[in-house]
């Protein structure tokens, strides 16, 4: 047993004059701390707080100026309070054809990351799951197709729709947004496939499912967070898209919002207001859609951590 004697805490044993002639010492090396802190928080906040202008007023602006009438839009200096109309989205949505518009873009964007995610959940599993000669050659041919320019693309896809009859056609552009979406959807769901044991294949095996049902029933589910990234990413690329649709669906019958958008810049004038309304319409729906799908991502995150 060790009784060798503890020495005295230094603060305990100072006297009341020290103490005191220590807490000023203190206190200023603290003061300039505090400032540094809080000072760098401040140039924190004015940073994110001007990045957020900085993104955020475009968008802003757009969504007043649909609610503008043109002479408010064009006034020089900007008109910050008005008289809201609707007239820019009757003029868009019921005096012109662009609801037919929306509605192609909605079902060529959904058609499109449907797919996709089907076709690409398969082939990614297929990569990662089971070896076979060339898997990493597929692979990244599969990745490389989107080195090259779309127009390659557009020209052998145009002759070949004209032929089959599938031009102006909502198939057709579906077809042709798949061809450049599924090598995003193989490459995103193969990185969570990945990540996932194989012991969960092995157990579902042991409890009666096909390789198809393991896949449809333990695997998929917990790579929900993979599916939604990839959803989002297919549906940005089928919902913007402007060049094939430009090319596969000039005729009008299946053209989509951003071709549409083009048809109100004209040689002489720019319809501003129905333009703002436009744009408009077309942020709208992927903040909705991005919104809900942020909820499974996090319901797809938790129970992938608690089945892992």
């Amino acid at each position: 047993m060790d009784n060798r004697p503890v020495a005295p805490d230094r603060a305990a044993t100072l006297s009341a004059g020290e103490r005191a002639a220590v807490a000023p010492r203190t206190t200023a090396r603290a003061i300039p701390r505090l400032l540094r802190f809080r000072l760098r928080h401040v140039l924190d906040v004015a940073f994110l707080g001007s990045y957020l202008i900085a993104a955020l007023f475009p968008i802003y602006w757009i969504f007043v100026s649909s609610f503008k009438t043109p002479l408010d839009t064009l006034a020089i200096p900007p008109v910050w309070l008005f008289r809201p109309t609707l007239g820019a989205y009757q003029n868009i949505f019921v005096l012109d054809d662009y609801a037919w518009y929306f509605l192609n873009t909605v079902v060529i964007a959904i058609g499109t990351t449907v797919i996709a995610l089907a076709f690409g959940s398969l082939a990614a599993y297929a990569l990662d799951r089971y070896p076979f000669r060339f898997r990493n050659v597929i692979a990244y041919a599969l990745l490389g197709t989107r080195f090259l320019f779309p127009i390659i693309y557009a020209i052998p896809l145009f002759q070949l729709f004209n032929r089959v009859g599938l031009l102006d056609t909502r198939t057709g552009l579906i077809i042709a947004y798949t061809t450049f979406s599924l090598p995003y959807a193989v490459w995103i769901m193969q990185g969570f496939f990945a990540g996932i044991p194989t012991d969960l294949d092995d157990a579902a095996r042991i409890d009666g499912c096909s390789r198809l049902g393991a896949f449809w029933r333990v695997i998929l589910p917990i790579s929900a967070p993979g599916l939604g990234a990839a959803a989002i990413f297919i549906m940005l690329l089928a919902w913007n898209e402007f060049l094939f649709a430009l090319i596969l669906a000039g005729g009008g019958m299946a053209r989509t919002l951003p071709v549409a958008a083009s048809l109100l810049v004209g040689q002489r004038q720019i319809e501003w207001n129905e333009l703002c309304a436009l744009a408009t319409a077309t942020i709208v729906p992927l903040l909705v859609f991005f919104g809900f799908l942020q909820k499974h991502l996090i319901r797809g995150m938790v129970a992938g951590a608690v089945k892992g």
